[in-house]
Parts: structure tokens; C-alpha cells; sequence
């Protein structure tokens, strides 16, 4: 579970390097700058969402939001958003 953008970014370095990529070819293959590659690896809150779904998905993953267990209301705003059944 990742609480910061820096552990998200750092995470994705790693899946990057596990799978002998350079920078520029997951760029490429997420259809993103090498620049903007680099700052999203470093922690920068501020990146684009799409973008950073393009580049998890370029390394084969997914990303999954599931509630964080302090706010009891979150399963059934999670079941409305996503369609599934409210308890």
C-alpha cells in the first residue's frame, strides 16, 4: 500500500529496473516524456493521473484503491462508484 506519491514513484522505479527498462523505453512504451518519467519517480504530487495509469500499465499492473479501514463509510462510496452490491 502506498500513502505518498515519493512510495508510488519509488515503487514503480523498481518494477522498472526488475524488468531491465531504461527510463526512455518505459517512456516510450507508457507514451510519456522521459522528463515526465523521472519527476514521477521522484515523488512529484503533482503528476497527471491518466499518465501514471499509462505508465503502471506499461509495466503490466494495475491499480487498485481499497479502503484504508478509518472511515467505515468508505466500502459502500467504493460499491456506489464501482458498481457493486451495498450491504
Amino acid at each position: 500500500m502506498f500513502k505518498s506519491a515519493r512510495e508510488l514513484g519509488g515503487y514503480v522505479r523498481e518494477l522498472r529496473l526488475e524488468r531491465e527498462l531504461t527510463q526512455a523505453e518505459l517512456a516510450e512504451r507508457a507514451g510519456v516524456s522521459r522528463e515526465w518519467l523521472v519527476a514521477f519517480e521522484n515523488g512529484k504530487p503533482s503528476v497527471d493521473l491518466a499518465r501514471v495509469l499509462d505508465v503502471i500499465g506499461a509495466l503490466g499492473m494495475t491499480l487498485d484503491v481499497v479502503p484504508d479501514g478509518r472511515d467505515g463509510g468508505n466500502d459502500d462510496l467504493l460499491r456506489r462508484l464501482f458498481g457493486g452490491e451495498s450491504e
